[in-house]
């Protein structure tokens, strides 16, 4: 009998270490890309940690090793303001050391102590990805919402599209793509061609970067989700009337701030969007019933237009004065790019250059404000077929000042070729005496 109880304590003991929780236990969040500026002493990164213990934590000790130098750094301290309570999750701010060369690096941190005890966290390390880079990136999210004024649910598109694109002015690039309905046909007949038909099966559909199909009137966690797949492609774009009035000149710079993996290659697609689109004769399907109830009630203040009885006509189905915003009106490689667009082989502290030109623009008389224009530029990673970063901008009056070259940086630009008339149209063949654009000059023709 003593036997079998001194055997039964041993397991109970056993099985009651096993149980118990750890007594100073801290574990970090993988944070995936971490980006550190070449040149900078140190860059702040942040990171999430946990206590997994049943003990405040006062202070932590931890180390980096850098994996391909094969070199150990540390210990650190890091103190906390406020203890680190049992079970809480916090931000914290670690610095790190940029490499010596632009590029990828492993990097274990591991945290060894805590509060001067043996860290018991079954994973008190994370590695991070240390993305050294000349420049920091700047990520925009592209938001693609697919609508019709014929579909009472797509108010919660365009008001989920239009709030976001408030919010986030800076770093959102808003397109709403029009199907089959009365804006569908005063655009281009091909605006979107076949992405329609992928993208908007049923609508509202509202595409973040076209990885996540959003839903409702708040889709700042999808935004935010897609803003931390940060990119190190930056990319401006910039729009410029011609001599006519009737065109517009567009050109694109990509910078990569480290050099992108072997057989990377991107492509660049364009769409002119018009905000401030309104018609007397426009109705848009919609439910006062629903958008005035509380389930509503958060709903951002975009929402209050359909929300207001005295905008409703047709009984309580359909509402007029709606203006539409951020319309696609005509698009160029949307898909995946353009051909002539795509970029390989890049090298340190080169900028790359794509030109195109938006013609005849002045036949869109829906387009009541020229000033509401804008030209969204779009970065595919051709390789992996995601959608690595986007721009837009306005478009200015020719002669003035768009993007500037930096000084030192390869330029490779795309000069505007054709020969058109002073109505903006292309023309082929030969040529009748009058006043022509060819190359970008103004010709007589004689």
């Amino acid at each position: 009998m003593t036997v079998k109880r001194n055997l039964l304590f041993v397991v109970f003991s056993i099985l009651a270490a096993i149980g118990c929780q750890a007594k100073n236990s801290v574990a970090p969040m993988t944070p995936g890309n971490v980006f550190l500026k070449m040149g900078d002493t140190e860059t702040v990164v942040p990171l999430k940690l946990t206590n997994w213990g049943d003990t405040e934590v006062t202070h932590i000790s931890y180390t980096f090793y850098y994996t391909d130098k094969q070199v150990s750094e540390g210990p650190f301290v890091l103190n906390f303001d406020q203890p680190l309570k049992d079970g809480e999750t916090r931000e914290v701010k670690i610095p790190i050391k940029p490499g010596p060369k632009l590029g990828k690096e492993e990097v274990l941190f591991n945290i060894t102590q805590v509060n001067g005890q043996y860290n018991e966290a079954s994973a008190g390390y994370a590695y991070l990805t240390c993305c050294t880079v000349n420049k920091m990136p700047h990520k925009r999210v592209l938001v693609e919402d697919y609508a019709g004024m014929w579909c009472w649910h797509c108010p919660i598109g365009l008001v989920a599209t239009d709030a976001i694109a408030r919010m986030y002015p800076d770093d959102v690039v808003a397109v709403s793509v029009h199907k089959t309905d009365d804006i569908s046909k005063v655009v281009s007949r091909w605006v979107y061609e076949g992405l329609i038909d992928r993208y908007a099966v049923t609508v509202p559909a509202v595409w973040v970067a076209r990885d996540n199909k959003a839903a409702g009137f708040d889709i700042t966690d999808a935004f935010k989700i897609e803003k931390s797949k940060v990119t190190y492609m930056n990319m401006e774009v910039d729009a410029e009337w011609d001599e006519t009035g009737n065109n517009i000149r567009v050109k694109t710079q990509v910078e990569p701030c480290m050099l992108p993996d072997e057989g990377e290659t991107f492509a660049i697609g364009y769409v002119m969007t018009a905000s401030g689109l309104s018609d007397d004769k426009w109705r848009q399907e919609a439910n006062y019933a629903e958008y005035s109830s509380d389930s509503y009630k958060d709903a951002p203040e975009e929402m209050k237009f359909y929300a207001d009885a005295a905008n409703y006509v047709e009984g309580w189905s359909q509402v007029k004065g709606m203006v539409y915003n951020h319309v696609a009106i005509e698009s160029q490689g949307m898909d995946n790019g353009l051909e002539d667009s795509k970029m390989t082989d890049f090298r340190a502290d080169e900028v790359k250059t794509h030109s195109t030109t938006f013609e005849g623009v002045n036949k869109y008389s829906v387009i009541r404000d020229r000033s509401k224009i804008e030209i969204a530029a779009v970065l595919f990673n051709t390789k992996t077929g995601k959608i690595e970063n986007a721009a837009r901008c306005s478009v200015r009056n020719h002669g003035t000042t768009g993007i500037r070259p930096r000084p030192n940086l390869v330029q490779e630009q795309k000069k505007t070729e054709g020969i058109y008339d002073m109505q903006g149209r292309k023309v082929n063949g030969k040529l009748k005496p009058g006043i022509y654009i060819v190359n970008g000059k103004k010709t007589v023709i004689r």
